[in-house]
């Protein structure tokens, strides 16, 4: 029941956002009692926070010991991540916690935990020589979460099978210009 709950509140959330998102309609959508909901979520808050821990942790346990299968697979994810079924959640949350300082309080940690471990990643990299310790985490980051994100919301609707077949591709290729461009820096 928990995981219909869990995945009722993102399905909700990604759909109608903060303004929109209540515990009575994800009980609906879970086809739960209000009851049973209420007795284990009390806030809305709380719901969604552990929504987000529970089917959100895309970024945890990358390590292959390679940064370039490292950031292949942290692309991956995040593709599946934010063209997947609740690829509206990370809009959502962006634009309502800057609205709406109770969605800030558990969306900026969540976002700051995902980052830690993302630029994790690079400081890895950087610890086996793999990159030089010029290689900023952060610019990395940008530059793939950045690229991944651009490429979903700016492929027109009619061509996202396309662009969902070609993304082992775009992912490949994408981590291979960046990897170059921060060891040449460095150069």
């Amino acid at each position: 029941m928990d995981q219909r709950i869990l995945d009722a509140a993102l399905d909700l959330y990604g759909r109608v956002g903060w303004l929109g998102f209540n515990l009575d309609a994800v009980a609906k959508g879970a086809k739960v009692s209000k009851d049973a909901l209420y007795r284990r979520w009390p806030t809305r808050e709380a719901l969604i926070a552990d929504a987000l821990r529970a089917r959100w942790d895309w970024v945890a346990g990358i390590d292959t010991g390679a940064i370039r299968e490292d950031l292949i697979a942290l692309c991956e994810r995040a593709f599946d991540t934010f063209a997947g079924t609740y690829g509206e959640v990370a809009l959502q949350l962006r634009a309502d916690a800057r609205r709406f300082p109770e969605v800030s309080l558990f969306e900026e940690p969540y976002r700051e935990q995902t980052m830690r471990l993302a630029r994790d990643i690079v400081l890895r990299a950087i610890a086996r020589k793999e990159l030089p310790a010029s290689a900023r985490p952060s610019l990395v980051m940008d530059l793939l979460i950045g690229g991944i994100t651009n490429h979903i919301l700016s492929t027109p609707p009619r061509l996202r099978e396309q662009m969902l077949a070609k993304v082992d591709d775009f992912v490949r290729e994408m981590v291979d210009v960046v990897l170059t461009g921060v060891r040449g820096v460095a150069d």
